[in-house]
């Protein structure tokens, strides 16, 4: 065989192969194509469900955003078949604590991102709420100009001895909360005291078991007359300054009300605090609220009163076990942590260190603080 003809074979044969893998790399594009395609329609689909699904809950994504508003506005009655009860279990396994941090870097950058949005979102609407006017004196209340409060009191008068008690008060509770007192922005406080228990509940709509209720962002406070006045007018103006700090994020709920309480307690009598020791062995005895269901009340509409006084029991042992354990300036630097959006686990690490970094750390330290006091002093 001539070189000719070895050269026309051999061409003919390089023809063949190109066109034989120009086939099969048409087939395996259009192959890629249509998974892509498959791809690409599987995300689109998703979006299409989170959009829908974020559309449907905007109407409620302001009041998830803002500090628990308890007052009539905000109240909705609950049925008995909806009445909910706690867990309350015995712990007796927790032996270690976990040393790693609950969140990565990531998660966290994640997470700050996520609430410098909401800020975005919910800004213009605070300024809006505290514009609301001052409701008409009813007919049957007096009203009193004590700086810087606007008050209206249901059948007494507006006394020079009222008017200076409130104002004492005031300057005392200012000492006990710095620095939250320098840090919110308070210009008018709004009160209401109503001396019969069906003007208060049809004013507020709050439940048998209130004595006093807080409107944060209109800054007004809502009470009761009577022998607990003093002690109720401290947890209400507590929530005004301390939930205030945090905003326009929301306070955790058992930090909010369990600050309140550890206020409260301080103008108490040791008879007054009695139903709070109580609840103090119980604890010590790892009798309490499962810790996980715990920190995630938002709400206590719904719960029977003897489940309120243990939540609120047991949020105001965990703040005073920070509070004092701790001292005033870790509380307020793991307050600043929260308010800027860090985790609990990472907020109160920064502010406490080690062993303190996850809410089951919290928990065991809690629980070994309560157990030591209960077993005394070593011998």
């Amino acid at each position: 065989m001539d070189i000719t003809k070895k050269l026309y074979i051999l061409a003919i044969f390089l023809v063949a192969a190109l066109g034989f893998f120009a086939y099969h790399e048409g087939l395996l594009t259009e192959s890629g194509d249509k998974d892509l395609a498959l791809k690409q329609a599987q995300v689109s689909q998703s979006l299409k469900e989170v959009i829908k699904a974020d559309n449907s809950e905007s109407k409620d994504s302001f009041l998830s955003q803002v500090p628990d508003m308890r007052v009539a506005s905000k109240y909705r009655a609950v049925k008995d078949e909806e009445r909910k009860e706690f867990s309350v279990k015995r712990r007796k396994d927790a032996q270690k604590i976990n040393i790693d941090l609950p969140l990565g870097e990531d998660d966290a950058d994640r997470e700050l991102k996520e609430r410098n949005e909401r800020i975005k979102n919910v800004q213009a609407v605070l300024s809006q709420m505290r514009e609301e006017p001052v409701p008409p004196l009813p007919e049957g209340f007096f009203s009193a100009k004590v700086n810087p409060y606007l008050m209206y009191r249901e059948y007494y008068p507006m006394t020079d001895d009222f008017k200076a008690l409130i104002s004492t008060m005031h300057t005392s509770f200012l000492r006990k909360v710095a620095p939250f007192s320098l840090l919110t922005d308070v210009k008018r406080i709004f009160m209401m005291i109503f001396k019969t228990r069906g003007m208060y509940s049809a004013y507020t709509k709050r439940p048998d078991w209130s004595g006093g209720s807080a409107d944060v962002l209109g800054q007004s406070i809502y009470l009761m007359e009577g022998v607990n006045f003093k002690s109720n007018f401290m947890h209400e103006l507590t929530h005004i300054y301390y939930d205030g700090f945090f905003e326009p994020t929301a306070t955790p709920r058992w930090l909010s009300e369990g600050f309140a309480v550890y206020v409260q307690s301080l103008y108490q009598t040791p008879q007054e605090n009695e139903w709070l020791n109580v609840f103090r062995l119980k604890f010590a005895k790892e009798e309490y609220i499962d810790f996980e269901e715990f920190l995630k009340v938002k709400t206590l509409d719904g719960y029977e009163k003897p489940d309120v006084a243990m939540w609120y029991a047991q949020s105001y042992s965990l703040v005073k076990f920070l509070f004092e354990h701790y001292g005033k300036d870790g509380f307020y630097q793991f307050s600043k942590n929260l308010k800027e959006g860090l985790p609990l686990g990472r907020a109160m690490f920064r502010a406490y260190g080690m062993p303190l970094n996850s809410d089951k750390a919290l928990e065991i330290a809690w629980q070994s603080n309560l157990r030591k006091k209960m077993e005394g002093p070593a011998k």
